[in-house]
């Protein structure tokens, strides 16, 4: 189980890792005026998005492998004794950085806000544009509880106990950042304060996974001759 752990750990350290790349990449082919500083990370995936493929793999897979190391390995870690799971490890799957993800690789926006007449109503005309939008707005306000929920759960499980202040800390900076995100996207468009998000969420995953990595770890195995050696040199 415990070399199950690390691998899941790891994939979503990898995941972080190829989502992020796949949206700065994504933002870089775009062409008709796209800015990544107005405009949003999903509509690299709209219908009219240039190589959207590049975008939703990386969101899809990222997304899978997120949720997957939440549940089967961030909750039993972080579980207090005699409970399987937590309500944290959820929290994670669920957020921004996991279902979000997942999610957005498969119900994509209509268009992109650089694409004429594209409002944010005709983005989301379609059945699948209204789930991108419901679903994106239900994650990010998980993503900003569930550093709050983690940081109580940390201060009684063994092993992470260290990592409760900085979360308290981290979710009060996601929180100002998202904060940032939603204000300026109501009036010049939010395109750094999303990415800036989409940043600290990912770092958050790669903070748990190195530390469910670090306490997957097996004790240190004591030769019996060297036992045996200390034993002679003690008499």
């Amino acid at each position: 189980m415990t070399t199950l752990r690390r691998a899941l750990a790891w994939g979503a350290v990898a995941g972080q890792i190829l989502v992020t790349g796949a949206w700065v990449v994504g933002g870089l082919v775009q062409t008709g005026g796209y800015s990544v500083t107005r405009h949003d990370i999903s509509d690299l995936g709209a219908l009219t998005a240039d190589q959207p493929w590049l975008t939703l793999v990386g969101q899809g897979v990222s997304g899978l492998l997120t949720m997957t190391f939440a549940i089967v390995a961030l909750g039993p870690a972080l579980a207090r004794p005699g409970r399987r799971s937590n309500v944290g490890a959820w929290l994670v799957a669920l957020s921004a950085a996991g279902l979000d993800d997942l999610s957005d690789a498969f119900f994509r926006l209509d268009c992109r806000a650089a694409d004429p007449g594209c409002t944010e109503a005709a983005a989301m005309a379609s059945w699948h544009g209204t789930v991108h939008n419901d679903v994106g707005t239900f994650t990010f306000v998980v993503l900003v509880i569930a550093p709050f929920v983690l940081a109580r759960q940390m201060r009684r499980v063994s092993g992470w106990h260290s990592l409760a202040r900085p979360t308290l800390a981290y979710g009060v900076v996601l929180l100002v950042a998202v904060t940032a995100y939603v204000l300026l996207s109501i009036s010049t468009g939010g395109g750094l304060a999303q990415r800036a998000v989409a940043l600290l969420g990912s770092a958050g995953v790669v903070v748990l996974a190195l530390r469910v990595v670090a306490l997957s770890r097996p004790a240190a195995v004591v030769r019996p001759n060297a036992v045996a050696g200390e034993s002679m040199s003690s008499r």
